[in-house]
């Protein structure tokens, strides 16, 4: 009887000492409060470090719109007809840059305004959940 009783202890001992590792332990006081606090900080980083990235942008269209009125103003005054064709093509050049930052000025204070930045990552950002790849079609 002594033998089939070790035996039933031994049998089960790795179940119920498996089961006691697999508990998540509670996490420490004040854990949810550093957490939060780190968030925090997280997003004000990530606010000003927005605010920098578009106040950059501002500066950056200024002067190209400023350079082009130039480049455009110095335009009649190039008689010669191949000088002046170059002179056209690098306006239509700087033109379509000044274009693009415009336009990538106009969306970033668009999603400023509606409150999107870094937070707006979400997981994929920190690395969390990776995209699944897509299975290829069978082919028939």
């Amino acid at each position: 009887m002594k033998r089939s009783l070790v035996i039933v202890i031994l049998l089960l001992a790795p179940a119920i000492s498996g089961r006691s590792q697999t508990s998540t332990p509670s996490p420490p006081a004040g854990h949810a409060q550093m957490h939060a606090q780190h968030q925090e900080h997280r997003e004000a980083m990530c606010r000003q470090m927005m605010e920098g990235h578009l106040a950059d942008l501002k500066a950056t269209s200024q002067t190209l719109a400023t350079n082009l009125a130039q480049l455009k103003a110095t335009l009649p005054m190039i008689s010669d007809i191949n000088e002046r064709s170059r002179w056209q093509s690098n306006i239509a050049m700087w033109q379509a840059l000044a274009d693009h930052f415009s336009q990538m000025l106009q969306h970033a204070e668009h999603m400023q305004a509606l409150g999107m930045g870094c937070g707006m990552m979400g997981s994929e950002g920190r690395g969390e959940a990776q995209a699944k790849p897509a299975t290829p079609a069978k082919p028939q």
